[in-house]
């Protein structure tokens, strides 16, 4: 016989348990289990009066951030809205029933004013990281980085020039003579020819006497004078040049040969040298995991284009994207469970 909801006589007294409303395999419970925020009060105690109207609960903020960056919400006002309604979320944040959920305008003027002047949201990824670590998730052996394109509202007159790049030749130096690492990085180089003449890598490079030698063992020289874009230019002699029989295949379109190079680009030919290595390959395999987190949060968190803007906002969201990126690794990685023994065979 089909059955009938019965309206006809309401209940006069509720019982309603917020615990038992969240399924135990929900997300919000596994990351409940390993998020801790007790902590963030004390933290940003200094940066609240201690007078005055209370403010919104930090913690309770930072909460529904994480929950939006987690479940891929994009914006506050409708992480605001899905509060409302979603009880694992109140749950979560240690909200009841009937808790009122805070307006979306209170985010902005926090994330602006005293989370950023605490670096909360580094400190909180900082933490997270110390929990992988000692749960075995993260050795510090060494680390991998690659970059990825994302879109932002950005103005394209205020970007960073070509040579300012990670891979170009001012940080090359930074990095290897000023930090003393070790670069597995593929050198930004354009001094390879395509027209069938010789290339900058055709001539040789004197260190001692700061010369080039050209194929036919004639010397390019320099002033010693820096010239645009940071670099030195070594010239041969006319002369020598002229009545090079090489002159076709070396320079056809110029009396005389010359080669530009970077002021940094011996820091340069350290990381070409590092290039054929064993230790640069397991470096670009390890590259291709930073791609797939890369990927994991165009796709899965939504981040395709950044919402927040300028280097700060930027930041902002790339912590907590990175925040909410660890945190459902680790309760993936935590919550699995053991391999198999192998079954001996009598």
């Amino acid at each position: 016989m089909m059955g009938r909801l019965n309206h006809d006589q309401g209940q006069l007294f509720y019982s309603f348990s917020l615990e038992e409303a969240v399924p135990d395999d929900h997300l919000a419970r596994k990351i409940a289990a390993v998020l801790d925020l007790s902590w963030v009060r004390a933290e940003l105690a200094p940066h609240y009066p201690h007078n005055g109207r209370p403010s919104i609960d930090p913690e309770l903020m930072i909460r529904m951030l994480i929950i939006g960056y987690v479940f891929a919400i994009r914006s506050e006002r409708a992480l605001c809205r899905d509060l409302q309604v979603n009880l694992a979320y109140r749950w979560l944040c240690g909200l009841s029933i009937e808790d009122k959920i805070p307006d979306h305008s209170a985010f902005s003027r926090a994330r602006n004013e005293r989370f950023r002047e605490s670096d909360i949201f580094r400190r909180i990824f900082e933490h997270v990281v110390e929990t992988c670590i000692a749960a075995g998730l993260v050795g510090g052996e060494g680390f991998a980085i690659d970059a990825s394109l994302i879109a932002a509202d950005a103005n394209k007159q205020r970007s960073i020039p070509g040579a300012e790049w990670y891979g170009s030749a001012p940080t090359l130096n930074w990095i290897i003579n000023e930090k003393q690492i070790a670069p597995h990085i593929p050198v930004i180089d354009k001094s390879m020819r395509e027209d069938g003449t010789f290339s900058r890598s055709d001539f040789t490079f004197d260190k001692d006497r700061n010369v080039y030698v050209c194929p036919m063992g004639k010397l390019l020289k320099t002033t010693g004078r820096i010239l645009a874009e940071h670099k030195f230019r070594y010239m041969a002699s006319t002369r020598d040049c002229g009545s090079c029989p090489l002159k076709s295949k070396c320079c056809p379109n110029t009396p005389q040969r010359m080669i530009p190079r970077d002021v940094n680009e011996d820091a340069r030919d350290v990381a070409r040298a590092l290039a054929g290595t064993d230790a640069f390959e397991q470096s670009r395999r390890d590259r291709k995991r930073v791609e797939m987190l890369f990927a994991h949060l165009k796709r899965i968190f939504r981040l395709s284009r950044l919402r927040l803007r300028g280097p700060r906002g930027a930041q902002d969201e790339f912590t907590l994207a990175a925040i909410a990126q660890n945190l459902c690794r680790l309760v993936k990685l935590v919550a699995r469970p053991p391999p198999l023994a192998a079954m001996s065979v009598a």
